[in-house]
């Protein structure tokens, strides 16, 4: 009597990503995660999340209703929307726990090809400390961009639309559960609140 082969294993299925820039520079990455059905409110979002460690950790400083401390940056998780003008890092020391949001403006994501994703970095950021403080970064940048003609007024209005939901959301969540944005951090897939209701 013949034994059938033993089944193999489910090939993991894998997803790349490549983040441009407007002046023509661009890095990927394999995406080491996945594509994640998340309810809001009476909808699902699509949304791609992405997680690594960093090669040497660094110092941060991490701001809470408690005060502020000195840690050290470790690792992150990030989450790509392909129907939002931007993506969310949630930045980690080596025991999980967050220091911080990074709001990083771009086209919505995209797919290139089967598996394979892509945005364009629009240059304005948003930090959020998780007392609900949000500090914005790079706008320099981001109106030379709109001065060389190479971020359009068209993105450029998307994203400032997008940047003041977001501020918004964190203000909003902030009022109705205190100066912790963790507080209202999904405990299945780990996207704090705000950037849901963004």
């Amino acid at each position: 009597m013949s034994v059938p082969p033993p089944e193999r294993p489910a090939r993991r299925h894998r997803l790349f990503y490549r983040k441009e820039k407007l002046q023509g520079a661009c890095w990927e990455y394999e995406i080491a995660g996945g594509w994640l059905d998340v309810p809001v409110d009476s909808s699902t979002r699509h949304i791609l999340r992405h997680s690594f460690r960093f090669y040497r950790p660094r110092e941060a400083t991490r701001r809470t209703c408690d005060g502020v401390e000195t840690v050290q940056r470790a690792a992150a998780e990030q989450w790509f929307f392909p129907d939002r003008w931007f993506s969310l890092l949630r930045f980690t020391t080596a025991n999980d726990a967050t220091i911080g949001y990074y709001v990083n403006f771009s086209r919505p994501l995209s797919e290139v090809r089967r598996d394979y994703y892509a945005d364009i970095d629009l240059e304005l950021d948003l930090w959020i400390d998780l007392d609900g403080t949000i500090t914005e970064l790079d706008r320099d940048e981001f109106e030379r961009e709109i001065d060389s003609d190479r971020l359009t007024a068209e993105w450029a209005e998307a994203v400032t639309e997008a940047a003041m939901s977001v501020t918004t959301a964190v203000t909003e969540c902030i009022a109705r559960n205190g100066p912790d944005v963790e507080k209202t951090r999904d405990p299945l897939y780990g996207i704090p609140e705000f950037i849901l209701l963004a």
